[in-house]
């Protein structure tokens, strides 16, 4: 079985040697593979959430910052609904 070199992946980047640290150089072809192979399926203006990371990426691999949605207020049961006040019709 041939060894891969870092010549051998496609994509000439050093993304997953930017993000991760602790993995072989065949993980690294792999994961690069992958984020070219993702990133191609992207609309122009799309969006690439990697959750290991927690990190967005646009369609040219570059991270950029999204911003976060903020949680749903939930109905909060302590309210004592008779004694709010309520529109007159």
């Amino acid at each position: 079985m041939k060894t891969l070199t870092y010549s051998d992946s496609p994509f000439f980047s050093n993304w997953s040697q930017t993000y991760f640290t602790n993995l072989t150089l065949d993980q690294h072809i792999a994961n690069n593979n992958w984020l070219m192979n993702t990133l191609t399926m992207l609309k122009d203006d799309g969006i690439l959430y990697v959750p290991v990371l927690d990190k967005n990426f646009n369609r040219l691999g570059e991270e950029v910052e999204t911003h976060k949605l903020e949680p749903i207020s939930y109905y909060d049961y302590r309210v004592d609904v008779d004694n709010i006040v309520k529109e007159e019709k």
